[in-house]
């Protein structure tokens, strides 16, 4: 059944494009679609006629997610993200090596905050779960599920 609305992207706002970049590149493994540069229309959605700004669009590749990384060239006042609070959010990626893309991440110098954990209740319980912070202190969990990897009969 189609919904009346598809998801199309999620965008974050980052400091440094190419630092963001190697985390969810190198660190993840998504793959680059197109860099941008803003035309005269970002200043009028963003309400600030003179802002400039640079994108870069990631996927995950097969169609199902696309991340912006979006780098504001004159920038509003620094928030911390990496902290929950209303208004903040986090980025989840799942079927994967958990800890595998942990130790990749951590040699990569991305910090996580805690060691990998295994929730003993919940949708994931008996799983793993970790938070890491992207270089701009972004939240981003990695799921690996109970049942993962599948099974080759699958």
């Amino acid at each position: 059944m189609k919904t009346a609305i598809r998801h199309h992207h999620t965008a974050l706002h980052v400091a440094d494009m190419e630092r963001s970049a190697r985390f969810y590149v190198e660190g993840l493994g998504l793959v680059r679609l197109k860099e941008w540069t803003s035309g005269p229309y970002v200043g009028e959605l963003y309400g600030r006629p003179d802002v400039k700004v640079k994108a870069l669009m990631l996927s995950t590749g097969d169609g199902t997610f696309n991340l912006e990384l979006v780098q504001v060239e004159d920038p509003p006042p620094a928030v911390n993200p990496s902290e929950a609070q209303p208004g903040t959010a986090h980025l989840a990626f799942t079927d994967i090596d958990l800890r595998k893309v942990y130790a990749r991440m951590t040699a990569l110098g991305y910090s996580a905050l805690s060691e990998p954990v295994a929730p003993t209740s919940g949708p994931v319980a008996g799983g793993l779960l970790i938070y890491l912070l992207d270089p701009d202190g972004n939240r981003v969990e990695l799921i690996q599920p109970p049942d993962w990897p599948p099974s080759d009969n699958s």
